[in-house]
């Protein structure tokens, strides 16, 4: 039995982030970018207006009001070669580029126009409202780091620097097996002694939430010879995550048939709960998972372990988020040896973080996850947890965003 620092240590010193590949921008979204972006343009590439209004040649000596003949008119998306001199106007809308001559953009509002000409209520100094090349971004600069988490800005960003493609790591493989006897497909009415299997679609949506694609296998028995051929399906796989047969019960039989798959192990059982029944292996670069069938336990192990892990793998810069003090809003009677994760909503009152629990914490309620956002840390021997006390939690999942 090991704690999850040296665990976590163990297993993410035998992951290399997987190949990369070429994706067109309209299928970059979600991906990990796989080299550093700079600049090939400047941005804005031209001086240009930020709003309607009126260009012209300022002095900042100007009458008040000041009266201008209109000469041209600029919409986005052309430019004028005609320039701008003393007593004259170019009518200009958002995002059209500055013409020759003007270093001013009166706002529309500020003006009254008849016909050809235009008075400007209220003139302004050289250089106002003009953004000018280059103001945003200059040619050259480092927009985006290899390994980073491709949002919606992001991708928006490379479509303006005319990026059509972008170099992303390709989607880590996940085997993905649900093993017990005692589980039944969705879908039909429930047998005596059965159980639905959630496990496999609880843990699919968080593997497909790193980006990952998964090759799930239906439910495996409890039977050596049936997890032997469910390896044998994924071996394709780059990291395979087994839900089941973890313990140490007659039944519990992952670690026994990795083993003869041919698996050196790296560990087995970490110190905390829920979860203490996990083991990690390897065979060649192959990473193996296999958590306990609890699907509460199962979801906290992931969060803890697995995630960093796929992280990894799949290129990203960051691989963990940073850890919170939270104040607690209510208290946990249960002690123990054990370290302790405890699944808690966040809230903020007051201008501070708390962790209110959720209600029910045994290792096979998957309902305690649903709303929570942090993994709340209690360290061994701590006894029990007061209201008001202060502890180190991790967030779940959606930290990055």
């Amino acid at each position: 039995m090991i704690e999850l620092e040296e665990a976590k240590e163990l297993v993410l010193k035998e992951i290399r982030s997987v190949g990369e590949e070429n994706v067109s921008l309209a299928n970059a979204f979600q991906r990990v970018l796989a080299q550093d972006v700079t600049a090939k343009i400047d941005m804005p590439p031209f001086d240009r207006s930020p709003l309607d209004g009126y260009a012209y040649r300022s002095t900042g000596l100007e009458d008040n009001p000041l009266h201008l003949a209109i000469v041209s008119e600029i919409p986005a998306g052309t430019f004028s070669e005609r320039e701008i001199m003393a007593g004259e106007a170019a009518k200009i809308y958002t995002g059209a580029p500055i013409p020759p001559g003007a270093n001013c953009v009166v706002r529309q509002e500020d003006t009254e126009r008849d016909g050809d000409q235009v008075t400007i209520l209220r003139p302004i100094m050289p250089n106002q409202n003009i953004v000018y090349q280059g103001e945003e971004i200059k040619n050259g600069d480092l927009l985006l780091k290899r390994g980073c988490f491709l949002t919606p800005p992001a991708v928006g960003l490379l479509a303006a620097m005319g990026w059509d493609q972008a170099k992303v790591y390709r989607r880590p493989r996940v085997g993905l097996l649900a093993t017990g006897s005692e589980l039944m497909a969705i879908g039909q009415p429930l047998l005596p002694a059965k159980i639905y299997n959630s496990n496999s679609y609880t843990l699919r949506g968080m593997i497909q939430n790193i980006g990952c694609e998964v090759i799930a296998v239906p439910i495996v028995s409890d039977k050596i010879e049936d997890t032997l051929a469910a390896l044998e399906r994924v071996a394709d796989a780059d990291i395979v995550i087994s839900t089941g047969g973890a313990s140490v019960g007659d039944y519990d039989v992952m670690r026994h048939a990795l083993g003869q798959f041919g698996c050196e192990m790296l560990f087995w059982k970490l110190r905390l709960k829920p979860g203490t029944p996990l083991a990690a292996g390897r065979k060649g670069q192959q990473l193996f998972f296999s958590l306990s069938g609890n699907p509460a336990a199962a979801v906290v192990t992931f969060e803890l372990l697995v995630r960093p892990a796929l992280r990894k793998l799949a290129g990203y810069s960051v691989i963990e988020g940073e850890r919170s003090f939270v104040k607690m809003a209510n208290g946990f009677a249960k002690g123990g040896k054990q370290r302790r994760f405890l699944r808690a909503r966040a809230l903020f009152k007051d201008g501070e973080l708390w962790a209110d629990l959720a209600p029910a914490q045994g290792s096979g309620v998957l309902r305690s996850m649903v709303g929570s956002q942090l993994l709340v840390d209690v360290p061994a021997d701590h006894g029990p947890v007061s209201p008001g006390e202060l502890l180190w939690a991790n967030w779940i999942e959606p930290w990055e965003n």
